[in-house]
């Protein structure tokens, strides 16, 4: 890790806030809802340091991205977002690399080639699975609509999609949540001359590095570092973090497989990441017993965060589950001085924060099936429980 860090490039370090705990959900339904969980946060004394707002929330479905608020549940974005962060909280909204074809700049874009394109030249359209049976939207996400894809290929339309970013931080944004990247088609072809399956990979990478470019460029000088969740990316995504690990089932083998994700990529030289805890999809919202260990395990995560299809919050599950979870999140906030240790190692040697036990302990054959169990840092042995009925091996 060490040398291929060197290589391809070290972590910068994290922002101080976004160690704390993001709440989000799948979706906020108007400004309002998000001031009054906000609130109701502070009132029962839950920590948090950040909020979420997905695309659903923020833009509206069928032109976006675009950079625009919806007009009709922010038409004034400055006053909301002030009223947002009245409650010492820290801003992020979600963009993805596509431009629908309803929106008036697909037409600006594909002008100035700045999206993929067909082998004749003509702009790439991107049409989203909507067949019942294989669609990723299920029946509860409103279907994306069809869309242009950005091309970073180019310059002119990495720096124009970069400068955009400004007028949202100057709305108050503190961060992106860069999601999608990865549905770049074999056949397209960029600006460089590459064909989709040559690009295909690195482009989550160059999305990624876009966004990072434009926080780091645009955000107050004393914001500190940037910081782009993202589903997605390639080797050196270490340099733009954080990874994020999609969006993970409501179940029990949701939370084991985020773990192993988590842990795969702190062994792929990408030291920090997060995933949803309490798992995003599901026919029905996590138990109370799967929501209390996937929180507890994401104590030991780098980014903290509270996500999936309805609320997340900690009193959706119950006066004992809420009261689980403000020690264990008390617990987190008094670990954060700690974990900044482990994010300057991070930047210097390419170590994880979480580590999987054969990188922890690379000499003892013993511990190679221990698939969930990990150190977080060099101190602290975790073992999340991971089925019901609270047993684990360790």
């Amino acid at each position: 890790l060490d040398l291929y860090t060197q290589l391809t490039g070290r972590a910068p370090a994290l922002p101080r806030w976004s160690l704390g705990l993001w709440i989000s959900r799948l979706t906020f339904r108007a400004p309002d809802e998000v001031i009054a969980t906000a609130a109701k946060m502070r009132a029962r004394k839950l920590p948090c340091d950040a909020v979420a707002l997905d695309g659903r929330t923020a833009w509206k479905t069928d032109t976006r991205f675009n950079f625009q608020w919806d007009p009709e549940r922010f038409p004034d974005p400055r006053a909301t977002i002030a009223a947002i962060k009245a409650h010492r909280l820290r801003v992020s909204v979600w963009e993805y690399p596509c431009v629908s074809v309803h929106d008036p700049l697909f037409a600006e874009l594909a002008q100035r080639h700045y999206l993929l394109t067909t082998d004749l030249g003509d702009p790439y359209v991107h049409r989203w699975d909507a067949d019942p049976a294989t669609t990723p939207f299920g029946d509860v996400l409103t279907p994306l609509p069809d869309s242009g894809i950005v091309d970073f290929t180019n310059p002119a339309a990495y720096a124009w999609w970069r400068d955009q970013h400004k007028k949202l931080i100057d709305d108050g944004v503190d961060a992106f949540e860069a999601g999608f990247g990865e549905q770049v088609p074999v056949d397209a072809v960029a600006f460089n001359g590459d064909h989709g399956a040559r690009l295909h990979n690195v482009y989550p990478q160059l999305f990624n590095q876009c966004v990072h470019d434009a926080i780091a460029r645009y955000q107050p000088k004393d914001a500190g570092p940037a910081i782009v969740p993202s589903r997605a990316g390639w080797s050196a995504s270490q340099r733009h973090p954080a990874g994020w690990v999609g969006t993970p089932q409501s179940d029990w083998e949701g939370l084991a497989a985020s773990i192993r994700g988590g842990l795969s990529l702190g062994m792929s030289g990408n030291p920090y990441h997060g995933s949803a805890i309490g798992g995003f999809y599901g026919a029905d919202k996590p138990d109370p017993e799967l929501y209390v260990r996937w929180l507890q395990s994401a104590v030991f995560t780098s980014q903290m965060r509270l996500h999936g299809i309805g609320e997340r919050e900690p009193w959706a599950f119950g006066p004992e589950v809420e009261a689980i979870a403000r020690k264990w999140l008390a617990f987190r906030y008094r670990l954060i001085p700690y974990l900044e240790r482990v994010v300057v190692q991070a930047t210097r040697t390419g170590l994880p924060l979480m580590r999987a036990m054969p990188l922890a302990f690379p000499g003892n054959a013993l511990v190679r099936s221990f698939e969930t169990q990990f150190l977080c840092g060099e101190a602290l042995l975790v073992a999340p429980v991971v089925a019901p009925g609270g047993e684990v091996e360790v």
